[in-house]
């Protein structure tokens, strides 16, 4: 015993350090986050240029504001595949959800933990809940972690039955208005109260975080099957042509946030206050292309890898995983929640027992290289995209300042996914 207790403190690592994996992941978030604020206010400006019917101070469409048009993408990696080209309307959007796709194919999910925006809003907003959360009473911070979990599961138990219906054509969108749904109010109900009442011991915490992640695997598989299987691709050229709302989507996009209804800021505020309590509320529950990040990732070459002779069985990595992975018992950590933001190897007290490593252990991957690849292929693949003409929209200034002045009428709105063409 005193030989082992010799042997770990030799191999305890340096705390004292001013940089540390924790703190360049931060930094690179932050960055990226800038860069988001920047383009947002950049597309305010040209919209408000456009509104103004060309005058005033011009600042030219940032492309990157494709970002925000996940579908979009989406639709865009279905036109790819199906026609060989990329469309020049949203090209950028395609462009970025490729790169992100790629991203996870050789890095993991390492998007999610160094450069989403989203991620690292819903990060700082848990690490900030935490400093509060441990000035309570033990019983009581476990409750408020643990109670937006439970009700998560118990709509998860209610919404993921009738999505899967709705994927296997047994539901439509006009079943909704049929008299049995409002029968079934009690059946709803008793889902929401079930990982409330059931004890413990029979219905853990554990659980209730499976049932919960079920969200995002259910509406990753409703987008998949309704444009990647079901859309044919004469549909989307159509589209691409034929349907306003396509072509000012980004506008109203924006139109969203600047005119939000009551309804959409409360969940939106409802998102962010449980974000305090929860750890990445939205990013392990909701996020649908999380998910497919994460079922890709199984696929990359990168992975926490620990050392059963080194490790101490501390259990400070599982502590500091964001994602609520049992590190502590893996000898890799193979799954989809993993974003590799080398939070547990940081917390790690012992060199060698925790490394991001390639497979087979085969090459030690410190953090600092690792980030300069993420961010070197994701900026180099942009870049590629501007260079070889496949990033600027061939949507003109004047089309946009014409389209934007009737934007009111109906040939912009939709309804239950049915557009009006021209």
């Amino acid at each position: 015993m005193e030989i082992k207790k010799s042997n770990t403190k030799k191999a305890v690592k340096n705390k004292k350090k001013k940089l540390n994996s924790q703190r360049v992941r931060w930094y690179t978030q932050l960055a990226f986050l800038v860069v988001v604020c920047i383009i947002g206010w950049q597309f305010y400006t040209f919209v408000s240029y456009c509104e103004s019917g060309g005058k005033g101070f011009y600042m030219p469409r940032p492309p990157g504001v494709e970002s925000f048009l996940p579908i979009s993408a989406l639709m865009g990696t279905k036109y790819f595949f199906g026609t060989g080209r990329i469309s020049s309307i949203h090209p950028a959007g395609f462009v970025i959800f490729g790169t992100l796709l790629l991203t996870a194919l050789f890095f993991r999910r390492g998007f999610c933990g160094w450069i989403c925006p989203i991620g690292t809003i819903s990060e700082w907003e848990w690490r900030l809940g935490d400093w509060f959360l441990k000035k309570l009473p033990q019983r009581v911070s476990h409750i408020m972690r643990n109670v937006p979990t439970r009700f998560t599961a118990g709509l998860s138990l209610i919404f993921v039955p009738i999505i899967a219906l709705l994927i296997l054509e047994m539901l439509t969108m006009e079943s909704f208005k049929l008299p049995i749904f409002r029968h079934l109010i009690p059946a709803y109900a008793l889902a929401i109260v079930l990982p409330f009442a059931v004890p413990r011991r029979f219905w853990s915490d554990k659980v209730n975080d499976i049932i919960a992640r079920a969200w995002k695997y259910a509406i990753l598989a409703f987008f998949i099957q309704v444009i990647i299987i079901k859309m044919p691709i004469a549909q989307l050229e159509m589209m691409y042509t034929r349907v306003p709302f396509i072509r000012v989507a980004d506008v109203k996009m924006l139109k969203f946030f600047t005119n939000m209804s009551g309804m959409a800021l409360s969940v939106i505020l409802a998102m962010l206050v449980i974000s305090l309590v929860n750890k990445n509320f939205w990013c392990r529950f909701f996020c649908p292309y999380g998910a497919l990040l994460g079922v890709i990732a199984y696929a990359s070459p990168f992975r926490i890898a620990r050392d059963a002779k080194k490790c101490i069985d501390c259990g400070k990595c599982t502590k500091a995983c964001p994602s609520h992975i049992v590190v502590e018992k893996k000898r890799h950590v193979l799954t989809h929640e993993c974003v590799a933001c080398y939070d547990c190897v940081n917390a790690c007290p012992v060199n060698g027992a925790l490394d991001m490593k390639l497979v087979r252990d085969r090459k030690k991957i410190h953090y600092g290289l690792y980030a300069l690849m993420l961010i070197g292929f994701y900026v180099a693949l942009t870049n590629v995209a501007r260079i070889t003409g496949h990033w600027y929209t061939k949507i003109s200034d004047a089309e946009y300042i014409l389209r934007i002045s009737e934007l009111d009428q109906p040939k912009y709105l939709h309804k239950a996914g049915q557009f009006e063409t021209e």
